[in-house]
């Protein structure tokens, strides 16, 4: 897998994610709107009826839209992981990951740098 096809599958999870999150947004507006007019909204005769159906219908669709936003989200997701699945299979395995730290700490102490600090 190359950096292109990890950066494409890492930009369909973000826009899926930020999908679902504004529409779970919108539900939960909602909702508390609809909880703002209290028994009113199940009273034919209130002046507010037809307002709160309204509401109670956008949360409806709302609520109808985010399970498959969740579920395009988690396939995204579930790609991702398998893109760096690939990606990390093809780097060099440690074993130990106090070789990792010996290696920093050795790139890090031969280092050269400049006259004037860092």
């Amino acid at each position: 897998m190359n950096d292109r096809e990890i950066l494409a599958t890492a930009l369909r999870w973000h826009t899926a994610h930020q999908n679902r999150r504004a529409i779970g947004a919108e539900k939960r507006r909602n909702e508390k709107a609809l909880k703002e007019f209290g028994d009113q909204q199940f009273n034919p005769y209130a002046p507010t009826y037809r307002e709160s159906c309204r509401v109670r219908d956008a949360a409806s669709d709302a609520a109808q839209r985010l399970t498959p936003a969740r579920r395009k989200e988690l396939a995204a997701l579930r790609d991702l992981a398998r893109a760096c699945t690939q990606a990390r299979g093809e780097l060099r395995q440690v074993d130990d990951a106090s070789e990792v730290i010996d290696v920093k700490l050795i790139q890090n102490s031969t280092r050269h740098f400049p006259a004037g600090g860092f």
